[in-house]
């Protein structure tokens, strides 16, 4: 069995792989037991084995598959690595342990915050508190009419990061809609916490509300499942609006990829993409802005 041990011993350098379109092939060769060993790394531990570990433990674990995501390679020699066949087989396993760490992770953060005496500090110390903050600040920079609209977020977790951010930088008004009743309760006593309950509500349940709540732009979770049952019931509600509503959504691609399964082309189907922003740093998401296709 491979731990950590194993990837300080073969760290992974990019020089080795840089200008890969030259060599591809080795560039695989390089990258590829890294990603079946963390695979094989997290293949022993069960939900409630992660839940068991401290925070620490927890994100130290993280950070080896953050590192792989993080990767300087480019969309091609990305594309080959994740189609790989072995690699491939082990896609569905390294993306649950990502869902799971990020469940785990924000309901840790969401104590800390209920917990604390000073929970904007707690906040800011987050330590991927400034990749929430730079994705933020350019998906309002790209959308500058945002903070004039109700922005209802489809999966918003324990922890509605995003809806905090665009409160305190841009005054944006906001709901999260949430299905876990254990997540509504941590999200809800979290915006006490930070005094935000005036301006953003958690409501209990799915996409399926959306008909009957009161929103002008929408933001869909990385998260957020299923995909395809999500945007469609977006369709029918935005073909029964008068004026474009503007639609958000957050996905992965090149290498981040790794982490979590891509937005598919089905699973958007009759939405017209306007603009794609990709990551920059250490931010994980590719943000998307749509408007249904008429």
């Amino acid at each position: 069995m491979h731990d950590v041990n194993y990837f300080h011993e073969h760290e992974l350098k990019e020089h080795n792989f840089l200008g890969c379109c030259k060599d591809c092939q080795n560039s695989l060769n390089i990258i590829k037991p890294h990603i079946l060993a963390f695979a094989e790394r997290i293949r022993k531990y069960t939900q409630e084995m992660l839940e068991s570990l401290l925070p620490d433990e927890l994100y130290r674990m993280y950070q080896l598959l953050d590192d792989l995501a993080h990767l300087g390679v480019g969309a091609h020699l990305a594309g080959l690595i994740l189609e790989e066949a072995e690699i491939r087989a082990v896609l569905p396993l390294i993306r649950a342990y990502y869902a799971t760490f990020f469940a785990i992770h924000e309901m840790h953060l969401a104590q800390q915050l209920i917990a604390s005496q000073d929970p904007w500090e707690t906040l800011g110390a987050f330590p991927l508190y400034p990749r929430y903050e730079s994705l933020i600040r350019t998906q309002a920079e790209t959308l500058p009419d945002l903070p004039s609209r109700r922005l209802a977020f489809v999966g918003c977790g324990p922890v509605p990061m995003s809806l905090i951010l665009m409160n305190r930088f841009y005054q944006i008004r906001s709901l999260g809609l949430e299905s876990s009743t254990a997540c509504v309760d941590a999200s809800r006593a979290v915006i006490r916490s930070l005094g935000l309950e005036k301006d953003i509500e958690i409501v209990h349940g799915d996409d399926s509300l959306l008909r009957d709540l009161e929103w002008d732009a929408v933001l869909v979770a990385a998260l957020a499942e299923p995909k395809e049952r999500i945007f469609r019931y977006l369709r029918h509600i935005l073909m029964e609006k008068d004026n474009p509503i503007p639609v958000i959504y957050r996905t992965y691609t090149g290498m981040r990829a790794v982490l979590y399964a891509p937005v598919s082309e089905d699973d958007v189907k009759g939405f017209r993409i306007l603009k794609n922003v990709f990551p920059t740093g250490r931010v994980n998401n590719t943000t998307v802005f749509a408007e249904l296709a008429k």
